[in-house]
């Protein structure tokens, strides 16, 4: 963040502190004890009312009969919360600048632009005409030898696992045999959009529990997520990921596997490096920032970004 920026949150900070101060109610102490053969015993009270104050005092004093000496209440305000009220407004004040500081970020809306971010790409950006990028895909990406691709997305909610299961549908409508694999163990979707249940999925798999491959339509299987009981990055890093997908690039012409989103961590890493290649799913217009990052982690594996879908934010 800006440093004016930060020195502008800080003074409205002091400003709001000290006006949310002086407009609190206002609270007071009474002070008061009493000396007992044992030795003094002080007390204090703090209320907003001067006289309840005064009360709770005075009702510990008539508690204490054997009392060698008493020391009357006696009533002054209460000192401000200035610093209490201090923190809390910066804090306040401080997520509130982040979160305009990141709308404020640099939006992307032409191809160029994400090219200057994710490189040139084989395949143009567009919204998604899933029987067109089918098309293209298999004409420029999918061969004998290369039949895994994984499809990315910067954030939650781009539309990345519609984009896969709309992709593979029309692939296997064109005669081509195709599997979808829902890699997302943090937000497990794909089974939700053909109906399944989420189990014997690719986490099971990897923990070496039974996987069912689901037909769901012809030349179109799916394998849902599963439940993961280890951490999700673990499992995916697994020489078992390694081999299935290797065995499934061997049976299939076409292996497209959703993963999560890069704002969730680095999982689609792993994924990404195995097919060597990513179609990236982002809301339109893009957060530079968000596809930034997302391009740090595909260029960190070495994947090549294929293409961009663009859907409508």
């Amino acid at each position: 963040m800006p440093f004016r920026l930060i020195a502008l949150v800080v003074a409205a900070a002091v400003g709001f502190a000290l006006a949310t101060a002086e407009l609190a109610p206002r609270q007071y102490l009474a002070r008061g004890g009493v000396l007992l053969p044992s030795g003094m015993v002080k007390v204090q009270y703090e209320a907003a009312d001067p006289g309840t104050a005064t009360a709770l005092v005075q009702a510990f004093i008539a508690g204490h009969r054997d009392a060698l000496l008493v020391d009357p209440p006696r009533v002054v305000p209460a000192p401000s919360s200035l610093f209490e009220h201090l923190v809390w407004a910066v804090a306040v004040l401080l997520i509130a600048a982040l979160l305009m500081w990141r709308r404020k970020q640099p939006t992307l809306r032409s191809e160029n632009q994400l090219i200057q971010v994710l490189g040139v790409q084989p395949l143009a950006a567009r919204p998604l005409a899933a029987h067109d990028l089918a098309r293209q895909l298999l004409a420029h990406w999918f061969g004998p030898r290369r039949a895994v691709l994984a499809v990315v997305s910067p954030q939650d909610g781009d539309g990345a696992k519609h984009v896969a299961s709309e992709l593979a549908r029309a692939c296997a409508a064109g005669g081509v045999s195709t599997l979808l694999i829902d890699a997302d163990f943090r937000a497990p979707a794909l089974h939700l959009a053909f109906g399944l249940r989420n189990r014997a999925g690719l986490a099971d798999f990897l923990e070496e529990r039974p996987v069912q491959l689901t037909p769901c339509a012809e030349n179109l299987s799916v394998l849902v997520a599963g439940r993961a009981s280890g951490d999700p990055l673990e499992l995916l890093s697994r020489p078992r990921m390694q081999q299935f997908l290797a065995a499934a690039a061997s049976r299939y012409q076409v292996v497209l596997v959703a993963t999560p989103a890069a704002a969730r961590g680095p999982d689609l890493q792993l994924p990404a490096a195995f097919s060597g290649g990513a179609l990236v799913v982002s809301r339109h217009p893009a957060n530079q920032g968000d596809l930034e990052h997302l391009g740090k982690l595909l260029s960190a594996c070495r994947a090549q970004v294929i293409g961009t879908v663009l859907s409508p934010a």
